[in-house]
């Protein structure tokens, strides 16, 4: 049912989305050449671009129109790689399928119905929404609520330590290919709703769970939208469940794209050449609900608690009843390097200090009497860091090591005088 080319790659992927009334074919994703990587091209349905309430599957490169978009100079249009695993699940992907060649098509394709975002694939318009595996093996069954998480935080362990078998990957097949990000993960179903899983790493200085769970619980007393999240015990070691943002109350998928996507910023690049007020910018140039106060105040606290991995892909909108907004935070930690990848904006320093970035304000549109109220409300919040910190166990020893690089969290920097 696939078209296949003679190298056993895959030509063609109709690209679905999940409406009310089920899936519905929006257009089609093609692909030329050989290779890894070979080109690509998307064109919209006309059947969707007849429909009353059609919508573009992102709000600033693809475009509603009837001529269609090259994957150039990427492998495919950028939107598509929100819908991609990265990292962590393309190496889960690989790993399960060791003859197969994989590329943006087939990595699309291998995914479930549990990836980021409301995009599906299938092999024809009237086939809907289908997982392709190049062995034809029978797939394992769907997370549900009676999964545990014993067996993919073993499977993961497996994993990091160079020691897994088939029985891990077919795990991990199941509940992780469809994330992306570079540290281990899995989806599950807890009480109803869809949560992502994250394990703890080799090579982890400190409980990356229990500081991330923090993290969360300290944006969300910054009044910044942060999703319910729990840490659990599995194994003798910390878990962090974090309810997934781009899925409705009744289970409805909801449409992503992230910051990168939004700049037109290079997929394979960690570092590029934008700010927090660029993002804001483009967003509300693409229609996107105005988030600069937002993301003035996320600024602000990601220097407060040196979490310096705020790259593009850690900053993501979502499309719900139409409207995009500026999804809620995510993937908080606190990291060694001293600057922001995202620098506050032009001409202001990447250093990860949050006095600095204060002197950013007036890009946002922000006058300093309510830029220094913002900056109040985060050293406020800054105040909970050690009852946090005591709700999620963190070790006397993590907390000294944490300590180095908290340095504005627990001593909050004087703003410059005007």
């Amino acid at each position: 049912m696939w078209r296949i080319s003679r190298e056993g790659r895959l030509d063609q992927l109709v690209v679905y989305v999940q409406l009310a009334e089920g899936p519905v074919p929006m257009g089609l994703l093609s692909f030329e050449g050989s290779g890894r990587k070979r080109g690509s091209r998307f064109l919209y349905a006309r059947s969707w671009l007849a429909r009353p309430r059609r919508f573009a599957i992102d709000p600033s490169i693809l475009k509603l129109r009837s001529g269609g978009y090259d994957g150039l100079p990427y492998e495919v249009p950028l939107p598509f790689y929100d819908a991609a695993p990265d990292g962590w699940g393309k190496s889960i992907i690989e790993a399960a399928f060791p003859g197969q060649m994989f590329g943006m098509g087939e990595f699309l394709a291998a995914v479930g119905e549990e990836r980021t975002g409301e995009l599906s694939f299938g092999p024809t318009p009237e086939s809907g929404p289908m997982r392709w595996l190049p062995d034809k093996e029978p797939l394992l069954t769907l997370p549900s609520d009676q999964d545990t998480l014993q067996e993919p935080f073993e499977a993961a362990e497996a994993v990091e330590a160079g020691q897994a078998h088939m029985h891990h990957l077919q795990r991990l097949f199941r509940h992780s290919a469809d994330q992306g990000g570079a540290r281990p993960k899995a989806t599950l179903v807890r009480e109803g709703r869809l949560h992502m899983v994250k394990f703890p790493a080799a090579g982890d200085r400190f409980d990356d769970p229990k500081v991330e769970a923090t993290c969360l619980s300290l944006a969300a007393a910054a009044g910044i939208e942060t999703p319910p999240h729990f840490t659990q015990r599995v194994g003798g070691r910390t878990v962090l469940l974090v309810r997934r943002f781009d899925r409705g109350a009744n289970g409805a998928r909801l449409g992503y794209t992230s910051a990168g996507t939004m700049l037109s910023a290079d997929p394979t690049q960690f570092y590029a050449n934008f700010s927090y007020a660029d993002l804001a910018r483009r967003a509300q140039l693409s229609g996107v609900q105005p988030c600069w106060r937002e993301l003035f105040r996320r600024l602000l606290f990601n220097c407060f608690i040196h979490n310096t991995d705020d790259h593009l892909r850690n900053h993501g909108f979502v499309r719900e009843d139409g409207i995009w907004r500026l999804s809620p935070i995510f993937d908080l930690s606190v990291h060694q390097p001293q600057r922001l990848v995202l620098a506050p904006s032009k001409g202001v320093s990447p250093e990860a200090n949050p006095a600095i970035a204060f002197q950013a304000h007036s890009d946002f549109g922000i006058n300093r009497d309510e830029a220094e109220r913002i900056y109040e409300e985060i050293v406020s919040s800054m105040t909970r860091l050690s009852e946090f910190m005591d709700t999620y166990e963190v070790t006397a020893r993590d907390r000294e090591l944490l300590a180095q690089m908290w340095t504005h969290a627990l001593n909050p920097p004087p703003l410059p005088q005007p």
